[in-house]
């Protein structure tokens, strides 16, 4: 027992001095292996909060060293490391954005003196840049055909199943066929840069345990890939068919009659007569009576006293509507006035020997 212990002792002692001698010619060499610079701050690309993963290095001008890469994320970059370098303490520290664009501020690099201080130093350096890195062009490279053999829970998966690939963070290919548990798909990122980079295989969304580098233009084969068991999918019921309801015909509306309204009677109009125009008769000139001479009377006795008798003249008036008692019917017999112009002169005649015959008697 005591030999056991006494024997843990002389081995410790022994680290002990090998550590010591290391960190004495480490010193006696000017080099520490904790004396470098651990950058972080603000990252401003072109007014702006800078975008999440981008690549920050820095360069001690002067000489060849050039820092690992750092990403940015929310706006900020931590953890750069810078050094150790020797004989640079007063150099220009540079910072560049994606290997394109250079800050506008500028660091003096300082060989932090472990000896003094605590190794690694930390420093806040904020850091601005004018505008935005370019994207890089992808250089177009082979594709590439991989193809073995896969299982799903120990179990060959259905034909049917989706197989696809994934390369980093941007690059994803569909189309790979399962067929009796044999895959193959075909991977062509056309970018050179991702030579290399770990191929994700996915099966129907769930990820493989394995994964195959990158190699352009080659042909894989014998690929074994081992996924968690697929979810079973639940079977949907097949919903029962409604029988669809025979449509009734609409019945169609009997159009409401509309009343007519009763019309007021109109009083008729007697009708006139029709005036059946009077045809006026060419007036024929009414011949002039001529007057019977009135015969001399006999002389009579002398005591007998002459009566004169004064011719009577009857004048008849033309009527002027061309009808009347003395107007001739034309082409037809002879009028009444007509008649009683012819007869009056022997009337006058009769009466006056009428008359002369009183006289007489009367003298006598």
């Amino acid at each position: 027992m005591k030999r056991r212990v006494v024997s843990t002792l002389l081995l410790a002692i022994m680290l002990i001095g090998v550590i010591a001698a290391g960190s004495t010619s480490t010193r006696a060499q000017g080099f520490p292996s904790l004396g470098f610079t651990l950058y972080q701050g603000s990252v401003t690309v072109d007014g702006q909060p800078a975008a999440d993963g981008l690549e920050i290095r820095a360069r001690i001008i002067g000489t060849d060293f050039e820092s690992r890469a750092v990403t940015t994320s929310g706006g900020r970059y931590i953890a750069l490391q810078v050094g150790p370098e020797s004989g640079a303490n007063g150099n220009e520290l540079e910072f560049s954005l994606e290997n394109q664009i250079i800050a506008t501020t500028q660091d003096i690099y300082l060989l932090p003196n472990c000896s003094m201080e605590s190794c690694p130093t930390s420093r806040v350096f904020d850091l601005t840049f004018p505008s935005s890195p370019l994207e890089p062009t992808p250089v177009p490279s082979l594709p590439a055909r991989y193809s073995g053999f896969v299982s799903a829970g120990g179990v060959i998966p259905p034909d049917a199943t989706q197989l696809s690939i994934r390369i980093g963070s941007w690059y994803e290919a569909t189309g790979g066929t399962v067929s009796g548990g044999d895959f193959s798909i075909i991977v062509d990122p056309q970018d050179i840069l991702l030579t290399g980079e770990p191929i994700e295989f996915f099966l129907a969304g769930i990820k493989a345990s394995q994964t195959v580098p990158y190699q352009p233009g080659e042909i894989v084969t014998n690929v074994i890939l081992t996924f968690s068991a697929l979810s079973t999918p639940t079977p949907v019921p097949t919903p029962t068919p409604v029988p669809t309801p025979t449509p009734v015909p609409t019945p169609t509306p009997v159009p409401t009659s509309v009343p007519t309204p009763t019309s007021v009677p109109q009083p008729t109009a007697t009708p006139e007569p029709t005036r059946t125009p009077t045809a006026v008769p060419t007036s024929k000139p009414v011949p002039t009576a001529t007057p019977t001479p009135t015969p001399m009377p006999t002389p009579m006795a002398a005591t007998a006293t002459a009566i004169p008798v004064t011719p009577v003249v009857e004048v008849v008036e033309e009527d002027e509507g061309g009808g009347g008692l003395c107007s001739a019917n034309p082409g037809g017999p002879a009028s009444g006035g007509q008649i009683g112009l012819l007869l009056a002169p022997l009337a006058l005649a009769f009466w006056v020997r009428m008359r002369r015959k009183t006289t007489e008697a009367t003298v006598d």
